[in-house]
């Protein structure tokens, strides 16, 4: 069964509004979720919202503690939006798999530069791509850098 974990920020809504006036100016969006022992392929973690015209330009996905125990662990993660999940980060082998707090930072070619054009706030996830082989509950927090870019309206 897929279960669908939620970072506070999705029940505070908390998404500049991406109006006029914010043109290129740097938004910085932090999130933390938990992160159950049997968090698997099927489940995602909702970390917040992209707001409308938002240019993804960095992203740091940072596990507080480990999230596979395993001498040989298998976990592996993905950062993207709603129907696309590795739009931002494909497969990390980086984060959750060491003892202690480890990150990852690298981006996929597609999700530099990011544009969201469906003028819709669009959720931002986490999913495993590979299950754990032996999870541990714990925490993930996901910084991601953006600016707003202004929409540009035609004539009449």
């Amino acid at each position: 069964m897929a279960n669908t974990s939620y970072s506070s920020n999705i029940h505070a809504a908390k998404t500049p509004g991406g109006t006029h006036g914010q043109h290129q100016l740097t938004n910085h969006h932090h999130s933390t979720v938990t992160v159950p022992a049997s968090f698997v392929t099927t489940d995602t973690l909702n970390m917040g919202y992209l707001p409308p015209g938002a240019v993804v330009f960095g992203l740091t996905l940072k596990a507080a503690t480990q999230l596979d125990s395993n001498g040989t662990p298998t976990l592996t993660l993905n950062v993207g939006v709603a129907g696309t999940p590795q739009q931002f980060m494909a497969a990390s082998a980086l984060v959750g798999r060491a003892a202690g707090a480890s990150f990852d930072t690298t981006m996929t070619a597609a999700g530099r530069l990011y544009k969201n054009t469906s003028g819709q706030k669009q959720v931002i996830t986490v999913t495993a791509q590979a299950n754990a082989a032996t999870g541990v509950a714990g925490t993930l927090e996901l910084d991601l850098d953006y600016f707003i870019e202004d929409q540009v309206a035609t004539g009449p």
